[in-house]
């Protein structure tokens, strides 16, 4: 199903640490602020070990389930001695300040996450610019492009790859000026050949062009409908719906022709064949990649990887309250979207096999995602006190201890409701998943297959 021991360890870590930097933000401004801190919890429930730091109980809890700073004086329902010391005697901003301080802490965490991956060197998957179709009337056929065409160079610039050819592509339609027509050096069976691209058509130029990426899956991901369809890594696709696809475009584009639908594949595995359905996602994915084809090393200097780490963070919290709204606009998406800690443990799992500073990257993403969750304005989340700190502000006396009590209640129970469902959402993933590779394979290993012969006839 899934190696249990590094999911383990690796969802450890991510959230461990996630966790730890949270509720450190806490911790440091109510320090600050003059708050006296009772306990300092890595994870819920009853107290597994620790050490006290004078009035402080540091300590990791049972439940892996986030973790808590308790302060003096932070329940409403308790007596309270009235001292400086304890929370709620703080003001309005005050509370407000180290309840944002947790959050804040993630996304500073995450910019810092960013930033060192630019800044030290990250990895990044990258595909040979080796042409597979060329599309009749196109700008690439008019200049002289043909099928197994591999890029060497644009404009004097390296293109050798997809990246390097896309960044070439950018740089030209950036300049202001430069040579018309654009220089362009290719491979063809291993002569090189010179051609020319008009500067006014570089723009339309890769319309034109379908590349030979195959269609042999590199990474199957988890939670999606390629992973529940029991899909694996070095699969080949050969038919969608009953239509032949020979490269990567090719299946990208018939996949998102059927959004939100069941759809049928003819893949090959090894020496046999065999049809799986998956449901695809409400924008046409099943969650698979290409075959990585080549590996490139990148980094910045220092002023270029603060500003590349901003702009992340930046698209990557819009991405992410992006899909938040996405529920709230088609609640459905709740029951194939949302994951779980058992979900977040595999795909750190599966990042960290592909390098640590792809685990680095997740874990910047998770530390936005536990950010933007938590500041979502729901009682007992840190958003829901804010909230209730501001009105306070605004009203200039706090909402009614009845009224409070009331909602926090309520978003217990919608926190705890959201808990169980994303465990059972993860469990039913790996169950699925479980049972799919069990019907593949029966089905592969049966003496009359019909899959296995009328899918070898079908190729």
């Amino acid at each position: 199903m899934f190696d249990f021991l590094p999911t383990l360890l690796y969802g450890a870590l991510v959230l461990g640490v996630l966790v730890f930097v949270h509720e450190l933000g806490h911790f440091l401004v109510a320090k600050w602020l003059g708050v006296r801190v009772i306990s300092f919890s890595i994870g819920m429930g009853p107290r597994l070990f620790g050490f006290r730091g004078g009035d402080t109980d540091y300590r990791i809890s049972l439940l892996p389930l986030g973790g808590f700073v308790r302060m003096a004086g932070d329940n409403p329902e308790e007596e309270r001695a009235g001292e400086k010391g304890e929370f709620l005697e703080q003001p309005w901003w005050g509370r407000a300040l180290i309840v944002a301080a947790g959050p804040g802490a993630n996304l500073v965490f995450a910019v810092l996450l960013f930033f060192a991956l630019y800044t030290i060197g990250y990895s990044e998957s990258d595909y040979r610019a080796r042409v597979d179709r060329v599309a009749a009337g196109s700008t690439a056929e008019r200049v002289g492009l043909r099928h197994g065409d591999a890029f060497v160079s644009w404009e004097g610039h390296p293109a050798a790859t997809m990246g390097q050819l896309l960044d070439a592509v950018a740089g030209t339609l950036d300049a202001k000026a430069g040579p018309d027509p654009v220089p362009v050096v290719l491979d063809r069976s291993g002569a090189r050949v010179s051609l020319s691209v008009p500067r006014k058509d570089v723009d339309t130029f890769p319309q034109g062009l379908q590349w030979d990426a195959g269609t042999t899956i590199g990474n199957v991901l988890i939670g999606l409908p390629a992973y529940s369809a029991g899909l694996r890594d070095g699969d080949q696709i050969l038919e969608v719906n009953g239509k032949g696809v020979r490269n990567w475009n090719e299946l990208a584009s018939t996949v998102r022709g059927f959004p939100d639908r069941d759809v049928r594949f003819l893949v090959r595995r090894a020496e046999q064949t065999f049809t799986v359905t998956a449901h695809t996602t409400p924008d046409g994915y099943i969650g698979v990649s290409p075959v990585e084809q080549v590996t490139v090393q990148r980094s910045f200097p220092p002023a270029k990887a603060a500003q590349y780490a901003l702009l992340k963070t930046g698209q990557t919290t819009l991405q992410i309250y992006g899909g938040l709204w996405s529920f709230v606009t088609n609640p459905v998406r709740l029951r194939t979207t949302v994951a779980g800690p058992i979900a977040i443990a595999q795909v750190a799992s599966q990042q960290a096999s592909g390098g640590f500073d792809r685990l680095v990257g997740f874990a910047a993403f998770i530390s936005l995602a536990l950010m933007a969750m938590n500041l979502l304005p729901i009682p007992i989340l840190d958003g829901g006190h804010i909230f209730f700190a501001i009105v306070e502000g605004v009203r200039r006396k706090p909402l009614s201890l009845k009224t409070q009590l009331a909602s926090q209640r309520v978003g217990l129970i919608v926190l705890v409701g959201l808990v169980i469902f994303s465990f059972y959402n993860d469990l039913s993933r790996v169950s699925q998943r479980k049972r799919a590779e069990e019907d593949i394979s029966r089905r592969m290993t049966a003496p009359t297959s019909p899959d296995t012969a009328g899918g070898a006839a079908a190729h």
